[in-house]
């Protein structure tokens, strides 16, 4: 897995393997992402927004708050990318649009779970949130690009339009509402 993503002959291999596999790694992946998000989150609002952690007698609400809303962001999203591919016809790029989000949230999780454990039991985690966000960006981008290299038969646009609206959008209008709700 950690291949696929800097070599297209890997991604390949990883597609011809069969949809029953990459769905066990996808939903894997997927859930080890709803428990490492969460986990951000809290260490994010920890350090940057405590009077936020203080509303809450406990925790764990709050933690389980966030897993429901980013369940609920990534059902949503998985529900408008089958509309989408219905819609304009996209079955085939559908899988290794999956395949290529499975990956990843592979690294995305690698990245988190060594990040957090430091965080919270480091003097200077407040910093290691600043060195994450360059990490994020790049596997962010390598994301992307790979998808777009990959591509075939998809209009561009049409991809872009979906990823702004449906892969970005929630969590932008997320963090809008907390910025609402406490200030």
């Amino acid at each position: 897995m950690l291949r696929a993503l800097f070599s297209t002959r890997y991604l390949q291999q990883l597609l011809r393997e069969g949809k029953f596999t990459n769905e066990y790694l996808y939903f894997f992946s997927m859930l080890i992402y709803l428990v490492f998000f969460p986990g951000m989150v809290m260490a994010f609002l920890y350090f940057y927004f405590p009077e936020i952690l203080a509303t809450f007698h406990y925790p764990i609400l709050l933690f389980l708050l966030l897993l429901a809303a980013t369940t609920l962001i990534q059902l949503l999203s998985w529900l408008l990318m089958q509309y989408f591919a219905a819609i304009f016809n996209y079955q085939e790029q559908r899988y290794l649009y999956l395949t290529t989000k499975t990956l990843y949230r592979f690294y995305h999780d690698l990245l988190l779970g060594t990040i957090i454990p430091i965080i919270w039991y480091a003097r200077f985690g407040a910093l290691i949130l600043f060195g994450y966000l360059p990490l994020f960006a790049i596997i962010f981008v390598a994301f992307f690009i790979l998808f777009l290299r990959n591509i075939n038969g998809i209009n561009r646009i049409h991809f872009f339009i979906y990823f702004c609206s449906l892969e970005i959008l929630p969590y932008l209008l997320l963090a809008k509402w907390l910025v609402i709700i406490y200030n």
